[in-house]
């Protein structure tokens, strides 16, 4: 019976469009994940398309998009004989119930696993075709697709498959197992959020039913080399998740048998009513209808219905629970930068909706388009309902309207949920118009158009299986268009260019360019809603041939007209859109972006070495004018010759967002030549070379300015309400421009372009006197006068000599009192001013009105970190120290002279009332406020690790302002994430790891290892040490530009004084990518006589150096090391007297030996309990008592 079971289902599915569809369907995702260079899922950058690692990983990640699959197969397994009211033909025999349903269950898995082995072919089979790049490919090993195909995703598969069949054979309905596969996406998606925290990811690794997140956790901090070259294994938290969940899978199989065992499913008769009545023969009187009901009763009858059927349903309660259940999980969690969240803002609540309603909005699409189209169909009343008198309109656009009903209610109740939200937590700004905005005209817009094209789909469908295909076909399709080089939004159904809303600036220009693009498609949409109304399906069923030669007579002159009118909308919109985007404006697809990069390089990158005029001194002259996003200047500039060459020509780079007719340079013997319209540059010639050393005065003016509709590359410094923007970007650039270059490396050698060096070589003495902001970042003399308009302050670095009014604007006039970097900001808000003074220095805070909550901590950081970096390294070189906020377009803050742009995002709306939590805004304040000291009193060579001057010393004296105010608990808590994110940086990254002393711009480096490593040399040299050596380094190169200094000069300055185990310390942690694996394997815990505590402790430990592709090198270990004991867990610290001891112990490669003695029992000891030491392990340095 078994095996006869098993085998009805393969000969049946066999049978079915539906194997071959999705067997193909699944073997082309996997094939052109390898076989083509625009697809990528499970690799990328130097992880080798076929290495174990990139294998696996396309494998979950296809188990999990395989999941609607399965419900085909295994669902209809289960139901099919209900479906075909055959349940109680089969259950009349003698059947073993095990037999029956796990032969059935059996046979149907079979077709899962081999309709999921198209996977594994198809990754094979596209590695070997004949135009792949074969460096992007390692050796063939057929186990690296055997152990993932039976250990990771065949458990995934059987979970899944149980827990269908068990839905299925339970509740009997497809719309159920839908509901159960969404349940499951919307968990997963909760547990996403939470395994993006290091303290929830072991528990998301080990109940992720997919192993997705099992194998992140894992792998979280291999290296490329171990990537492309080690097989995960199956053990540790692999082996549990896999058993769990086996575990599970074989608990559902078993419930699943007992829900519709043969016996059970004999119904109870109905106790008939009372028997030998006969009915009247007489007909009953009939009552006369005054008047046929007119064709708009007859719509919204049919409205009214089709809603009931939908609404008053247990799926729809479902998605509205599932709708609420997503959003509320994510919303009242940590998740935010730090562990720390933001204000419930409106523009953050609607972001959350749309994430957590899309791929529910998606499900609604598929399933109910299908079932309220094909109902009566279905239901077998299809020739009786048609025969009805009432129009196709009525049927057709009833249908339509409740679906429409549908979504529109769960974003209503998604919309309540956020609110009530927002008040518990205290935000009582509701903005109840954005909510109408965005989530009515953004998202639920261009939903209710898609709606259109799902109905249409269905009509041009033989049946409803077929029509949801074709709209998960077009779906998945979406993904891909713009690799295909169809990324315009005139090529996506329903699509727009991105509309981003900050506070500050509101909706800026995305609600014009969207409300077009909805013309354009809402055309489009109402001539398929027109032909689907004319295909649709009534009377006996006709092939979509024979409709379409009807559809003529169907339309009728209304509908023709209807058609041809906005048909006409439609490409005359189009064209309109088209000229704006792609005449007007620019837009380039992925490979055309990638084409003139390399093209850029093939024609200038020989004039690289050729020398540039150098800026001195800066006089600008700004005009803003917020409401037209446009900027007029005329900059006074003095340049020099500061190179050994005359300088006879000098390319010149058009910024972006002007037009090449507005700029004017203006140098005596210069002639400016014209723009290249492809490349935006030209040269400008000297009649009289410009000799060496020789000073030449001239200016610079033009006009930028945002015309018409773009699709991307928006605008995004001038704005109407917080414009920022830098010199850089505002002004024309001269020389070659290698940052246009491409990075990466095998698109570079499709192109027969050499290896790029992502910096200079450290020893290349020829960068020395280049700033690491190019080549034009020396030290300039700087003064501006902006104007903007009445309502807007404007600022810029230096300190206001002046200010006006004329002609209904306001003018500002600044002045730099000492030499600044070539690096300057113009910004024009409406602001409301904090201003305090401290020691001397003025200290303002500019906000915009909404956002007050962080002001107070951001003047309270700015205080203390002039305090703590004038008394460590030096005095402040200014009188003031400003903070503006910016829109959150871009998320950062950056430092210029005395003055810091900081967005919105990153800090004036973060959440700070739980004290508990790391303190972004004070951080991120103090290291903006370091730069002062660190890139703008000291700069850095153009070199390798010219980031680690700047942004690793900014870091640490960040640090230890952050340490002095929330002591060492809050630097454990901080240093945790950024050990964390730099282990996964080097994991990730795309060349080669370089260790600190030679960074190469790679921010996980500079930034992240910095802090640890800066870190630990205080704790290794002591503050103080540190801290004057730093601050003889400033003293020798502060505002020195012949040379600048390199980290070579950093690292001697930092082994000043030190002893020889001192300096090899900072040597390898410079020099070295090194590694330490630190376990504490046992603790013995003795009660002394005395009522003291001893314990001894084993502990392993070792270090290893490791290369740039992460091959590692075991090394001798000889150092004194932490060892640490407390009252409480390390992770929830409350205050500094919950750790009861601290004290160095020396540890030697292997397994050491301790013993401490305390007067207090504590509950946990560690080994570098305060991570000091890059440790890729660092949760087994903990070990609890």
């Amino acid at each position: 019976m078994l095996l006869s079971m098993l085998r009805f289902e393969w000969r049946y599915y066999l049978r079915q469009p539906s194997f071959y569809v999705v067997s193909f369907l699944l073997f082309l995702m996997s094939f052109l994940s390898v076989a083509s260079n625009n697809i990528q899922i499970g690799s990328g950058g130097e992880v080798m398309k076929n290495s174990p690692f990139g294998i696996t990983q396309t494998m979950l990640i296809m188990g999990l998009i395989s999941m609607f699959a399965v419900v085909n197969f295994v669902g209809s397994t289960a139901i099919r004989n209900h479906q075909h009211l055959m349940e109680e033909l089969i259950y009349s025999k003698p059947l073993s119930p095990f037999a029956y349903q796990f032969g059935r269950f059996l046979g149907s898995f079979v077709v899962v696993m081999m309709v999921f082995a198209f996977i594994p072919i198809g990754l094979i089979l596209g590695s070997f075709m004949p135009w792949v790049d074969a460096s992007r490919f390692g050796p063939f090993a057929l186990s690296n697709y055997l152990v993932p195909y039976f250990l990771l995703a065949m458990p995934s598969l059987l979970l899944i498959s149980t827990l269908f069949y068990a839905m299925a054979s339970r509740f009997r309905s497809l719309m159920a197992l839908y509901l159960t596969a969404v349940a499951m996406l919307v968990l997963y998606t909760l547990t996403g959020e939470m395994a993006s925290q290091p303290q929830y990811r072991t528990i998301a690794a080990l109940l992720d039913p997919f192993a997705l997140r099992t194998f992140a956790e894992v792998t979280r901090y291999w290296t490329i080399s171990e990537k492309n070259n080690q097989l995960i294994e199956f053990s540790g938290l692999v082996l549990q998740n896999r058993a769990l969940w086996f575990g599970i899978a074989c608990v559902l199989l078993a419930v699943s048998g007992i829900f519709r065992q043969p016996s059970l499913t004999k119904k109870r008769e109905k106790k008939s009513d009372k028997a030998g009545v006969m009915p009247s023969l007489v007909p009953l009187a009939q009552l006369a209808m005054a008047t046929e009901p007119n064709g708009r009763q007859q719509f919204w009858t049919r409205v009214k219905f089709e809603v009931r059927q939908v609404l008053f349903t247990a799926p729809f309660v479902v998605l509205g629970v599932l709708t609420i259940f997503n959003l509320v999980g994510p919303m009242f969690d940590d998740f935010g930068w730090y562990g720390t969240s933001n204000w419930p803002l409106t523009q953050d609540m609607v972001n959350n909706i749309a994430g957590a309603t899309g791929l529910l909005m998606v499900i609604v699409l598929i399933y109910y388009s299908a079932e309220i189209v094909w109902r009566e169909r279905s239901s077998g009343m299809g020739d009786i309902v048609d025969s009805v008198p009432v129009s196709n309109l009525s049927f057709w656009g009833s249908k339509l309207v409740s679906v429409v009903i549908v979504m529109t209610l769960l974003y209503v109740l998604a919309m309540c949920t956020t609110i009530v939200f927002q008040l518990i937590k205290g935000q009582a700004n509701l903005e109840i118009a954005q909510y109408l905005i965005r989530l009515g005209f953004y998202y639920l817009l261009p939903l209710l158009m898609t709606a259109v094209l799902a109905f249409f789909l269905q009509v041009l469908s033989p049946n409803k299986y077929a029509g949801m295909g074709l709209f998960v076909a077009y779906y998945l399709t979406t993904f891909v268009m713009a690799n295909w080089g169809f990324g315009h939004s005139l090529y996506n159904f329903g699509q727009s260019p991105t509309l981003t809303y900050s506070d500050m600036n509101g909706y800026g220009w995305g609600l014009l360019s969207h409300a077009l693009y909805m013309i354009y498609w809402g055309a489009f949409s109402l001539i398929l809603f027109v032909l689907g109304y004319g295909l649709y399906h009534r009377g006996p069923q006709q092939s979509l041939k024979t409709r379409l030669s009807l559809l003529g007579y169907q339309l009728g002159f209304s509908g023709k007209a209807i058609v041809s009118v906005a048909l006409v909308v439609f490409l005359g919109m189009g064209s309109y859109l088209f000229y704006q985007t792609k005449v007007v404006n620019q837009f380039l697809t992925q490979d055309e972006t990638t084409d003139l990069q390399a093209d850029y390089e093939k024609a200038f990158k020989q004039y690289q070495d050729m020398p540039i005029l150098v800026t001195t001194k800066v006089n600008a002259n700004v005009d803003i004018f917020p409401e037209d996003r446009k900027i007029v200047a005329k900059v006074m500039f003095e340049w020099q010759n500061k190179s050994d060459k005359p300088i006879e020509k000098m390319l010149v780079q058009l910024p972006e967002h002007t037009q090449a007719d507005t700029v004017k340079i203006n140098i005596p013997n210069a002639n400016l030549g014209e723009f290249d319209s492809r490349y935006r540059n030209t040269w400008l010639t000297f009649s009289t070379p410009v000799q060496p050393r020789q000073v030449v005065q001239g200016d610079i003016q033009l006009v930028r300015e945002s015309v018409g509709v773009a699709e991307s590359g928006f605008d995004m410094s001038v704005v109407e309400n917080g414009t920022f923007i830098n010199n850089f970007e505002l002004l024309p650039l001269f020389g070659y421009q290698d940052g246009y270059e491409l990075m990466d490396r095998h698109e570079r050698q499709k192109r027969d372009l050499a290896e790029k060096a992502r910096a200079n070589k450290l020893e290349d003495s020829r960068h020395y006197t280049q700033n690491f902001f190019g080549v034009d970042g020396d030290f300039i003399q700087f003064e501006a006068t902006i104007s903007t308009s009445a309502d807007q302050i404007a600022l810029a670095p230096g300190y206001l000599q002046k200010q006006w009014q004329q002609d209904g604007r306001q003018y500002f006039h600044y002045s730099m009192d000492s030499p600044m970097v070539n690096f300057y900001a113009i910004i024009s808000g409406r602001y409301q001013v904090e201003k305090t003074e401290h020691n001397g220095v003025a200290v303002e805070v500019y906000y915009h009105a909404d956002h007050p909550w962080n002001v107070a901590r951001m003047i309270e950081s700015v205080k203390d970190s002039i305090d703590y970096y004038t008394q460590a390294f030096g005095p402040y070189q200014h009188k003031q120290m400003r903070i503006m906020e910016f829109p959150g377009y871009r998320s950062f803050a950056q430092s210029f002279a005395n003055t810091v742009p900081y967005s919105e995002r990153i800090g004036f709306i973060t959440d700070l009332r739980n004290e508990d939590n790391i303190d972004p805004v004070y951080y991120v304040t103090a290291h903006e406020v370091a730069h002062q000291w660190w890139g703008h009193q000291v700069g850095a060579a153009d070199v390798q690790g010219s980031a680690v001057i700047s942004e690793s010393l900014s870091q640490y004296s960040a640090l230890m302002v952050l340490e002095k105010k929330y002591g060492d608990k809050m630097i454990r808590k901080f240093l945790k994430y950024e050990l964390d994110r730099y282990l996964r940086g080097r994991s990730s990254e795309s060349i080669k790891e370089m260790p600190l002393l030679r960074s190469e711009n790679q921010q996980y480096i500079h930034y992240q290892k910095g802090s640890v490593v800066m870190m630990a040399i205080k704790d290794v040299l002591g503050e103080a040490k540190l801290n004057a050596n730093l601050k003889a380094f400033l003293a020798r190169y502060q505002y020195r530009n012949d040379p600048f200094p390199t980290t070579l000069d950093l690292v001697s300055y930092l082994e000043q004084g030190t002893d020889e185990a001192q300096a090899r310390f900072i040597d390898e942690s410079f020099n070295e990518i090194t590694l330490y694996d630190l376990r504490l394997t046992n603790a013995v815990m003795t009660t002394l006589p005395d009522g003291k505590t001893q314990i001894e402790l084993t502990v392993y430990a070792s270090r290893k150096v490791a290369s740039g592709k992460g091959e590692e090198t075991e090394q001798p270990l000889d150092a004194m090391i932490d060892i640490g004991a407390f009252s409480a867990d390390p992770d929830k610290l409350k205050d500094d007297k919950q750790v009861l001891l601290i004290e160095k112990h020396r540890l030697v490669s292997g397994e050491n030996k301790l013993t401490i003695t305390l007067a207090e029992k504590p509950s946990y000891v560690g080994v570098d309990p305060f991570v000091k030491l890059i440790d890729r392990d660092a949760k087994d340095n903990i070990f609890k008592l």
